[in-house]
């Protein structure tokens, strides 16, 4: 019997990979990423694009983009202590292309944003480049594109003003990809690339200084095994990083030294260092939260979130045990799956510039996670890379395009949001916030919504009480109303918190020109032109009242111009202004008795200005829950001042949370009858419909 040959074993048919075409992959991100921002080439100038852009002539002169590098220009001219001489130089290039035709800026900003995109996705073949999978292209092109269509980065493309943080991080981008360049061919061409944009990325956003950070800790976990070996060899790239930074804070400090501190615009003006640190700590787990599921953005976070004052405060638990744990999870995962080490450590890294360490204006904002959102990639690019097999094809590539559709649908949307000051201001209705509230009061207070919006105006001075334009423009209202005393008050206030803002010099000037009183405007605008002679129209206004006949400028018995006190104070109005701060003290405080019973002394004090009076009595009762005594004060109010449309909105109020619908709807149209522009009435009427 013949003895049995034993099976020649086959061998095993290694899966081929399904490679792509880079050159194809470039043209599919810059083709997605442009389709998906081309709906903000229409948007208009917005919120600080007004100052940091319109208003800045020095980026009307290519020839001044030198000054912007040696500080002689630039925006710590315009809005305080930045050096951005690369984000200047941008805007000068574009308005000498533009002018100001607001298309072209928004055209930078799309294109910034996909060669930002097309730099990452080199980024992201250089970090996984050791790495073998059968979808290794796809799974590099569907982390690019997250990057690309995430809606967490409207703000930066969108916005002309959003544009410092996009330019950072291109620069960034750039740098990081010569250093990993560097790490396979180690040669100067690569050391100097490296080093020269990263000093780019600084010129752009001083946040870019964690580069350095970035850079080690990819060595250290990444390439843990060898990193002590790397040390010796890596030393002097390592090092002229770092003396990179320190030049670049020499240089800066140099640029800013005629900068005078504005302290009073600093978030944390007056408050102690661990409500400081608290309160920043509870930013953490919501910047979180907006990388993975990005809904509830906001334009301003100002005063979106309580202050901390101590540890015990849920708040503040929450957040530092959300952080232990995200450290917890970045430590269990260093040996078992280094890429999502890497990536959360360089989620906190990134943010440590913007957390108040270093006093800033603000408190958070979306576009501070254009840099940090990379980490999202990177995870998803590691997690694939060991999961996407071809039994788990159709699962990936599902979950993959419902993702990459629903971002899609909500950048395309939140950039439609930035397309006017009216809308993007009106996205933040509802939701605390200083800056969002200012500006929703500004939108009534245009429309001569004056009572809506000094409630406005008084709600973010709750928030912020160093909240200069809340004053100056609680200020305005009075002013416009002809009560003069109270005017002086809030613009006075204004003016104390800054000095140096022209906002409150001009306003006084209006103020006195309003009384007829020209050489205390006289006064302010000459004051105002030595600093900002351009504001608004501060230097026509200053040239009209120069033009006016001497008799007019009140002349005194030897012909010179007669300075007048800074206001004219009587008895009875220092009462009313001492007793309208008191009663809106006391509404605040909830001593809703001491504040009707000041108000009813204001009504029989200023009869004329009743109808607000009792308006004002009848929130008291509302906020008691007292509808009927509500309404009646309500009534009153609207029957003195015919044109008071609030008042038909409150009672609709009342009338709703008394659940009585076809009275709250009858009331909130005779509210709009007597006023069509009263957005709250009609918010509350498309609300019941």
């Amino acid at each position: 019997m013949a003895k049995k040959q034993p099976e020649k074993k086959q061998p095993v048919k290694k899966e081929e990979s399904l490679q792509l075409n880079k050159n194809i992959v470039y043209i599919i991100l810059a083709v997605i990423t442009f389709a998906v921002y081309a709906n903000s080439l229409s948007n208009e100038f917005v919120f600080d694009d007004e100052s940091v852009v319109q208003a800045d002539p020095t980026i009307m002169e290519l020839s001044n983009i030198p000054k912007f590098f040696t500080g002689e220009m630039g925006f710590h001219k315009v809005i305080g202590a930045y050096y951005r001489p690369v984000v200047s130089s941008t805007y000068a290039i574009d308005y000498a292309i533009w002018e100001f035709n607001p298309l072209g800026y928004h055209l930078t900003n799309v294109i910034m944003h996909i060669i930002n995109v097309l730099l990452f996705y080199v980024l992201l073949l250089l970090m996984f480049e050791k790495f073998q999978s059968t979808y290794k292209d796809y799974i590099i092109l569907i982390a690019a594109l997250i990057f690309a269509v995430h809606p967490i980065h409207t703000e930066v493309v969108a916005w002309v003003s959003g544009r410092t943080d996009g330019l950072a991080c291109t620069f960034f981008f750039a740098a990081f990809i010569y250093y990993l360049k560097y790490s396979k061919e180690p040669s100067n061409k690569n050391l100097v690339l490296t080093l020269f944009f990263y000093l780019f990325s600084l010129f752009s956003k001083e946040m870019a200084i964690t580069l350095p950070a970035v850079i080690i800790l990819y060595d250290m976990i990444i390439n843990r095994s060898e990193f002590k070996e790397l040390l010796k060899k890596r030393y002097v790239i390592y090092g002229s990083l770092i003396v990179i930074s320190g030049l670049f804070m020499l240089l800066r400090w140099y640029a800013l030294r005629s900068v005078v501190p504005r302290m009073t615009y600093y978030y944390f003006f007056e408050k102690d260092t661990v409500t400081t640190i608290l309160t920043m700590l509870q930013t953490v787990p919501l910047y979180f939260r907006l990388s993975i599921a990005p809904y509830g953005m906001l334009y301003h976070y100002s005063g979106y979130m309580p202050d901390i004052s101590s540890i015990m405060e849920f708040r503040a638990l929450f957040a530092i045990f959300f952080i232990l744990v995200m450290c917890g999870a970045a430590v269990y995962f260093i040996k078992k799956a280094p890429y999502i080490a890497y990536s959360i450590l360089i989620f906190f890294v990134t943010l440590l510039p913007v957390m108040n360490i270093v006093p800033t204006m603000n408190f958070m904002a979306d576009r501070f996670l254009y840099i940090s959102s990379m980490f999202l990639s990177i995870i998803v690019a590691a997690v694939l890379l060991r999961y996407f097999t071809k039994k788990t094809y159709n699962l990936v590539m599902g979950v993959t395009a419902i993702v990459l559709i629903l971002f899609v649908y909500m950048t395309y949307t939140r950039n439609a949001e930035w397309k006017t000051n009216d809308i993007l201001f009106m996205t933040a209705e509802g939701r605390p916030g200083v800056v969002t509230y200012i500006n929703i009061g500004n939108i009534y207070a245009n429309k001569g919504n004056f009572d809506v919006a000094e409630v406005y105006y008084r709600k973010a001075i709750d928030l912020r009480k160093e909240t200069l334009i809340g004053h100056n423009n609680i200020g305005k209202i009075f002013m416009v109303k002809g009560n003069f005393d109270s005017a002086y008050y809030y613009i006075d206030k204004a003016y104390w918190l800054d000095t140096l803002s022209p906002e409150p010099q001009y306003t006084f000037a209006q103020m006195y020109n309003r009384k007829g009183d020209v050489p205390n405007a006289l006064k302010w605008l000459e004051k105002l032109s030595t600093f900002a002679p351009n504001y608004q129209n501060a230097s026509q206004m200053l040239a009209e009242l120069k033009a006016m006949p001497q008799q007019q400028i009140m002349p005194d018995s030897l012909g010179q111009n007669q300075k007048m006190p800074p206001i004219i104070k009587d008895e009875k109005m220092e009462k009313v202004r001492i007793l309208e701060e008191s009663s809106y003290k006391y509404y605040q405080a909830k001593n809703y008795d001491r504040a009707i019973d000041e108000l009813n002394q204001l009504i029989k004090l200023m009869p004329d200005k009743s109808a607000g009076y009792y308006n004002n009595i009848g929130m008291c009762y509302m906020d008691q829950e007292k509808y009927k005594e509500a309404i009646d004060n309500f009534l009153v109010a609207a029957k003195t001042d015919i044109k008071f449309s609030s008042a038909y909105n409150n009672i609709g109020t009342c009338y709703e949370r008394m659940n009585d619908i076809p009275k709250a709807r009858d009331s909130y149209r005779k509210a709009l009858e007597i006023d069509p522009a009263n957005e709250l009435a009609k918010q509350n009427l498309e609300k019941l419909k």
